[in-house]
């Protein structure tokens, strides 16, 4: 064989060598950036359905909420009707006052009892609604530190 033919035969299994080494590496690439998209599209999803999660426990707590407001409203109206009958059955100054007392003693309590369940259900809440959202959070975190 010609030296020509040596030195052609070479770099011509050489040019083999560097095509399929740039077709592995560009076949791997593609491959990873398929895998990656795929898992953003994973991850992107599962970020959605969390949130709607969250958003439907906010839905519901809001409804309680709403729901106790109105039977508050409801049982309030009704013992400010016998409360008030109390006013008007007072003979004397002072049994009106101590009626009006009692009234408006009750009342505060009643509020201050209301506005501790409502806040309790708020709190509830948020925490209920907290908890998909942190859970993606983690795998959020935990996503990065595998890169």
């Amino acid at each position: 064989m010609s030296a020509t033919r040596k030195t052609t035969a070479k770099a011509d299994t050489a040019v083999n060598e560097a095509v399929s080494t740039a077709q592995a590496t560009l076949n791997e690439g593609v491959e990873r950036m398929t895998k990656g998209m795929t898992q953003f599209g994973t991850f992107t999803q599962e970020n959605t359905e969390a949130v709607m999660q969250a958003a439907s426990v906010v839905a519901k707590g809001f409804e309680q909420v709403l729901t106790e407001n109105t039977d508050y409203a409801k049982s309030q109206f009704d013992a400010s009707s016998e409360k008030v009958q109390s006013l008007t059955k007072a003979k004397t100054p002072q049994e009106f006052f101590e009626a009006q007392s009692e009234l408006f003693r009750t009342t505060i309590e009643s509020q201050i009892g209301q506005l501790n369940k409502v806040s309790d259900l708020m709190v509830a809440t948020a925490k209920d609604a907290a908890q998909p959202l942190s859970k993606r959070y983690s795998a959020m975190v935990e996503l990065m530190q595998q890169r």
